[in-house]
């Protein structure tokens, strides 16, 4: 006797005949068709083959039962047959999500889908998790009763592997803009050296997929999170307009790194396409040879005049953009430019507003020159345990800070480079 199934795996339908009520078979179920506008797809849609043809129908009044042995029949009432227009660029469950690859954003980790769970929520059918297991293929092929098996003969259970699709993002050349742009405020939840280590291990299509559905900011900071070789990978095969936004967000010395191994000729595109103060301050660390403080410092510091007061300096720090790792010191400089001390972040928020950061300021601090070898500043970091040190020109003008992190990854792509 037929039981009405409310949740199934996409695989025990995949291929069968649709009845219509009582008897007669419409076609065979070749796919179905997604509308992702929701939290889960809803099933908008059902491809029908019946020989060479193909006709599409409404999902909506779908009956699925079961024999009780895993056997399924799919039925729909001839009252209620509602023929669809073709999708045109509709997203498909076989074709888009079958055998590609999806990102885990719980277990952070990237997952090939073998089976996807469809359940009935609200009146619609809804993909609800997807399958990652082996048991999930070996249902697809038709071998479920091996780890039916397996199951019996051990004490292992072999268990189907799901994960629930609120935690799933999905990765398909067939979405449209749209809809990935939809469904990637999963994945942005994540911290963007996760989302590069996702992005490294899928394949060139699904890195430019994933790529070109993140926003601007979060982009840039995936893309600095990625190791050189993707790095220049990515960028090489960017649109110029979107390669050289996420490179004028970044900051300057890692703009400046990926472009020194960007061709010249493309280099110059895409500097050209940014704001002259952002190019400007990135071709400036582009022309400091290779091991010198200059060519890793960064240019995102802040600096005021000794007579600001503290009130002011708090203002232009709350409005402004400063990197976090960046904010622990502000620099006080004359109005040449010529670095004089530093005042800390602990003593701006401990001062009077009125107070001004000249009477605040420590002038005994430690710099390095912009044209030092980094051993220079590796020795000077070492001895006093520091995280960052202001840089100076010749004429003792600050131009940079270095920072501890920026350093040694530099060291290591160094050695990287000689081994």
């Amino acid at each position: 006797m037929q039981q009405k199934s409310s949740s199934f795996f996409f695989s025990k339908i995949l291929g069968k005949n649709i009845i219509i009520t009582p008897d007669t078979v419409f076609g065979r179920l070749n796919d179905m068709v997604l509308d992702l506008s929701g939290n889960n797809p809803v099933i908008a849609s059902i491809e029908v083959k019946n020989g060479h043809s193909t006709t599409y129908i409404s999902a909506d009044y779908l009956e699925i039962s079961h024999d009780g042995h895993e056997h399924y029949q799919v039925m729909i009432n001839s009252d209620h047959l509602r023929v669809m227009p073709p999708p045109g660029n509709g997203l498909f469950l076989a074709r888009n999500f079958l055998d590609k690859q999806i990102v885990d954003v719980h277990g952070r980790k990237v997952e090939r889908v073998n089976d996807v769970r469809l359940g009935m929520t609200g009146g619609r059918w809804k993909v609800v998790a997807v399958d990652i297991g082996l048991r999930g293929l070996l249902r697809r092929l038709g071998l479920e009763y091996v780890a039916i098996r397996i199951n019996s003969l051990s004490r292992k259970e072999f268990r189907n592997k799901l994960i629930s699709w609120d935690t799933v993002q999905p990765i398909s050349s067939g979405l449209l803009d749209l809809q990935l742009s939809t469904s990637m405020n999963k994945l942005t939840t994540l911290h963007a050296a996760d989302i590069a280590d996702i992005i490294e291990k899928l394949d060139r299509e699904s890195q430019m997929q994933l790529m070109h559905g993140l926003d601007d900011e979060t982009a840039a900071e995936v893309l600095e999170e990625m190791d050189e070789e993707k790095q220049q990978a990515l960028i090489k095969t960017m649109p110029d307009e979107r390669a050289s936004d996420l490179l004028e967000i970044m900051p300057s010395d890692e703009a400046a790194d990926i472009l020194e191994n960007v061709d010249d000729t493309r280099a110059e595109v895409l500097l050209d396409q940014m704001e002259s103060d952002a190019s400007n301050e990135i071709r400036e660390l582009m022309e400091y040879e290779d091991a010198t403080v200059g060519s890793v410092m960064t240019k995102e510091f802040s600096s005021f005049r000794p007579e600001t007061t503290v009130a002011e300096a708090v203002s232009a720090l709350k409005n402004g953009d400063v990197e976090e790792e960046t904010s622990h010191y502000v620099y006080i400089t004359d109005r040449d430019e010529h670095l004089l001390g530093l005042v800390t972040l602990l003593d701006l928020a401990a001062s009077q507003g009125s107070a001004l950061l000249g009477s605040l300021m420590s002038d005994q601090l430690l710099s390095v020159n912009d044209e030092d070898h980094l051993d220079v500043v590796m020795d000077l970091m070492q001895k006093y345990n520091l995280q960052m040190v202001p840089v100076k020109d010749t004429d003792g003008v600050l131009v940079g800070i270095i920072l501890l992190n920026d350093l040694i990854h530099e060291y290591v792509r160094l050695r990287r480079i000689q081994s």
